[in-house]
């Protein structure tokens, strides 16, 4: 029920009234069956009413649009329904003085509302046009590689044809010789012209994935996150390393990830508390938000007091320099609690994906690094290489 200052026109009463009725053209039939002018004050009282749940349900139900938070929407539109119906200025409304206006701003209520269903159009077209460009590309891409395996096969065939056909009809081995050669040089760069092209190809569809991708990522951050740190959630890290092994067979450029694990987390939560230990916990994904800024570096809380950062477009060199920084980091941010004897310090594994390699085997070798890392004497940061072996990249004097 929305709480509203009714808007009485005097003149409306005595409008009403039998004796201002005139002859009366009946517009409405009483259940006595007589005839009644209409009820303005009641049918104003509805039209009101159904504004106002109109704006509350705009409100209830925004929109995340790039420039404009689905939270500011909410407010925006509060305030405006707030407006309508009790007619409380649109600004200020959290001041407790603020005092009905006699005037409703019926036009900007109506540009506001305009402006906002016009951006969310906006926004959806534009969401479509990516998709659809992809799904486009895709077919393309798709399209481009069964031509390009159809050449190639009739090629090889007619290749193949002309060394079955020197092998049986030539006379002298020195032809035998010639036509092979011919053949299997044709075969090479035949194969060779094929690859470079689905390269090509998958590089251009890796391309416009990852743009409509990130895009569309956006409408799906809140329940993605993680609620104690605002970082990424366990979930939220299981899809995008899927997705980041996914467009590495494709695009083929560098992608890293990193392990990172608070040390010390069991000691600080027996000595001082869970509750240092939550804000311990907070101050690593603060330091991770400091150091990881690129819109597409990816940062999750992956268990317990464990972090993983996905780095996209990063090689072995980059992540270790990155890795450096956040231990350093760590280290300068102010302790959970001023009781704490010792400084925070954290344990950093890195392993770049290597060809071939599955998530599992991607994880595992960016773990072990980092369990690697904490098993030493001083923590710090270490590497994982192709192999699986180990390399002390930093060591940090953490706790």
């Amino acid at each position: 029920m929305f709480f509203r200052k009714k808007e009485v026109d005097t003149r409306a009463s005595s409008a009403a009234s039998p004796a201002s009725a005139g002859a009366g053209t009946p517009t409405a039939k009483s259940r006595t069956g007589n005839f009644a002018e209409p009820n303005h004050d009641r049918d104003a009282s509805l039209l009101l009413d159904a504004l106002g749940g109109v704006l509350m349900g705009l409100a209830r139900h925004p929109v995340d649009l790039p420039h404009r938070p689905a939270e500011q929407t909410t407010r925006e539109l509060t305030a405006w329904q707030r407006h309508a119906m009790l007619g409380l200025p649109v600004h200020g409304l959290d001041d407790a003085a603020s005092v009905a206006i006699p005037d409703r701003d019926w036009g900007g209520l109506v540009r506001t509302v305009t402006d906002q269903r016009r951006d969310e159009q906006q926004t959806v077209d534009a969401l479509v046009s990516e998709l659809r460009t992809a799904l486009w590309t895709c077919v393309a891409a798709v399209h481009e590689a069964v031509r390009i395996d159809d050449d190639a096969d009739m090629q090889t065939g007619s290749h193949l044809a002309l060394v079955k056909k020197a092998v049986v009809s030539a006379s002298q081995m020195s032809t035998i010789k010639h036509d092979v050669l011919s053949a299997i040089s044709e075969i090479d760069r035949t194969l060779r012209e094929r690859k470079e092209e689905q390269s090509r190809q998958y590089r251009t569809l890796a391309s416009s994935l990852d743009s409509l991708g990130r895009q569309l990522e956006e409408a799906k951050k809140e329940s993605a996150t993680d609620p104690l740190t605002g970082v990424g959630n366990r979930k939220h890290f299981d899809l995008l390393s899927q997705r980041a092994v996914q467009m590495h067979s494709l695009g083929r450029t560098a992608v890293s990830l990193l392990m990172i694990d608070l040390n010390k987390l069991k000691i600080i939560n027996d000595s001082y508390g869970h509750a240092a230990g939550d804000a311990a916990i907070m101050t690593v994904a603060q330091a991770l938000k400091f150091v990881f800024l690129r819109q597409t570096d990816v940062v999750c809380r992956y268990g317990g007091d464990e972090f993983a950062v996905i780095l996209p477009n990063c090689d072995m060199l980059a992540a270790q320099t990155l890795a450096r920084r956040l231990v350093e980091q760590i280290k300068a941010l102010p302790a959970p609690t001023q009781a704490m004897e010792f400084a925070l310090g954290a344990s950093v594994g890195i392993a770049q994906l290597e060809m071939g390699e599955d998530l599992s085997q991607w994880i595992a070798r960016a773990d072990r690094a980092m369990y690697q890392a904490k098993r030493t004497a001083l923590g710090g940061v270490m590497l994982a290489d192709s192999g699986g072996g180990f390399a002390a990249v930093s060591q940090r004097q953490t706790a």
